[in-house]
């Protein structure tokens, strides 16, 4: 199997956490003092940043969940809408492990961001059985339980811990030519990131910040199927390659506006960028992509 690099498919979430801590009022250095942000983290930011590039081709769970963010208030933090810690016995078979590590790391990146330290560290413990289940358990160790259980009260640290955890994870499948489980992973983060975000927002609304995102994800989506399609003569990967495809068809329907958001980078994938213009999804086109992002999320979860 042919090793490819993952780092230029990854946006560095902690870039997009410190650029919203800096500019949505970060507290201050006194109550820094009192919940100092995880040393050992913030030194690992810094190598992993250093890593990737500044441009995405499939964005991590965690800059979508930074992202609402930065909204504010409005931004609705319901952890009702995560995938329950008691379907977790239910995964018995490698595809279904392989979607819920995603499905079950978005949440966990969920719950840091917007500081739900109990309930990330009941998410950590899931991950950490699927992860011993898929054979990637060296990745996930107590050393992180312990960061976790040490930052439940501050949302800047969980969220650094949660996002090395996720590259971490991604890094050890690469390392060890499992392509095809790193395939399911993705695609299972990526729905669930996009369905807590369309279940944030249900219902069109023009202008919306949150439709806007919802939109933009088509090039995302492009993006996240072809690097998939390395893998498709894996049987597991090749099903969700096809619900996926149902997806994109409803997505390649929106059409953009001129100025164009996307730019092209040197490999010719998409991604998104400045230009002025925007995406002009549809009510209707809105309703379908829903529909069907939570169809899928819930042949995911449900099994």
């Amino acid at each position: 199997m042919n090793k490819v690099s993952f780092s230029k498919f990854l946006i560095p979430g902690f870039i997009a956490i410190a650029l919203l801590n800096a500019g949505c009022g970060s507290k201050p250095a006194a109550d820094n003092t009192e919940n100092p942000v995880d040393s050992t983290s913030t030194k690992e930011v810094v190598k992993k940043t250093g890593e990737v590039q500044r441009y995405s081709q499939v964005p991590s769970p965690g800059e979508m969940f930074s992202f609402i963010k930065q909204l504010g208030p409005k931004a609705k933090d319901d952890i009702t809408r995560l995938n329950s810690t008691e379907n977790a016995k239910k995964y018995i078979d490698n595809k279904a492990r392989g979607l819920n590590f995603g499905v079950y790391s978005a949440d966990l990146l969920f719950c840091s961001t917007f500081n739900h330290g109990p309930e990330a560290l009941k998410y950590f413990v899931n991950i950490k059985k699927l992860g011993d289940d898929i054979g990637i358990s060296t990745a996930i160790n107590e050393k992180t339980a312990n960061r976790i259980s040490d930052n439940l009260g501050n949302a800047d640290s969980l969220a650094a811990i949660s996002n090395d955890l996720y590259f971490t994870t991604f890094d050890h499948l690469e390392s060890n030519d499992r392509g095809n489980t790193l395939a399911l992973v993705m695609a299972g983060g990526w729905i669930e990131s996009l369905f807590l975000v369309t279940s944030m927002e249900p219902v069109y609304k023009k202008d919306s910040p949150l439709v806007n995102r919802v939109a933009e994800q088509k090039y995302t989506l492009e993006n996240l199927i072809d690097f998939m399609k390395k893998y498709e003569k894996d049987a597991d990967v090749s099903s969700i390659i096809k619900e996926l495809g149902d997806l994109q068809t409803e997505f390649n329907k929106i059409e953009e506006s001129k100025g164009s958001v996307a730019i092209t980078v040197k490999n010719g994938k998409k991604v998104l960028g400045g230009g002025g213009g925007k995406i002009g999804i549809t009510a209707e086109q809105y309703k379908v992509v829903v529909e069907k992002i939570a169809a899928i999320r819930k042949s995911i979860t449900q099994n």
